[in-house]
């Protein structure tokens, strides 16, 4: 029995070392990168969501790899919240208020 044991984690291990499953590669969601002509063509509203986009994949990923990483259900989670964090940020810029003292 122990052999078995020891043989099913050789191969896990073998599969995660190799690629084939790696949660260090999860954060996939890809970000369309667009031509310069692509982006001039943009309406403003597409723009700000396509910058918005940016950042929150950006920063989620920078957080995903600097931590032991997320599970797809929290990295979805995370993201979602920098996107609304950045969108609350550009009204509240738009607007012309002032941001309340961060926590950080």
């Amino acid at each position: 029995m122990g052999k078995k044991v020891l043989g099913a984690a050789l191969v896990v291990w073998l599969v995660a070392s190799s690629g084939g499953y790696s949660l260090a590669a999860f954060p996939a969601d890809e970000v369309m990168i667009l031509e310069q002509n692509e982006i001039v063509a943009l309406p403003d509203d597409k723009l700000i969501d396509t910058y918005i986009d940016v950042l929150a994949e950006m920063e989620a990923s920078k957080t995903f790899h600097a931590t032991s990483g997320f599970t797809p259900k929290e990295y979805k989670k995370y993201k979602d919240l920098v996107r609304y964090r950045l969108k609350l940020m550009f009204e509240l810029h738009r607007r012309k208020l002032e941001l309340p003292p961060s926590i950080n």
